[in-house]
């Protein structure tokens, strides 16, 4: 079983970089090397470096028509695609600042109404004297 997943890992792998246009591999980068009061290379260090140079191109041929290509990060970061979701956050924060404003002045003005016309009503009551059941009866009519 393990020689089978070996033997298919090494087919895709030929095949994988079959399709892939390698160039010459970048020069040696002199920041890789360290002194003695510093850490050693790690294997990280080195990914790193690579992707930071990367310069290989990718090709594939489809019915004798060679197509260059390039992944969809690649591309995002290359024309800077993603600066443009601050604009939607951005339209997002005044969307709510505005709703949440127009909420506020809207029920501020609807209990000032409500707290005027009970002030009405309880002018009106203690001009005519109602008690009881009467006070309840009286009410501010608008024409």
């Amino acid at each position: 079983m393990l020689r089978s997943i070996v033997g298919l890992r090494h087919t895709v792998l030929s095949r994988c970089s079959s399709s892939v246009a390698k160039t010459s591999p970048p020069a040696h980068n002199a920041t890789l090397h360290r002194t003695g009061d510093q850490r050693e290379v790690t294997q990280m260090d080195i990914l790193e470096e690579r992707i930071k140079n990367r310069t290989e191109t990718r090709e594939m041929k489809i019915q004798g028509q060679t197509i260059n290509w390039a992944y969809r990060s690649e591309m995002v970061n290359k024309l800077d695609l993603d600066k443009d979701h601050r604009r939607i956050w951005v339209a997002f924060s005044l969307i709510i600042l505005l709703g949440f404003g127009s909420f506020v002045w809207v029920k501020s003005s609807v209990v000032l109404g409500r707290r005027d016309e009970m002030e009405q009503r309880e002018k009106i009551r203690r001009e005519l004297n109602l008690q009881g059941a009467d006070r309840k009866k009286i009410g501010v009519v608008d024409n």
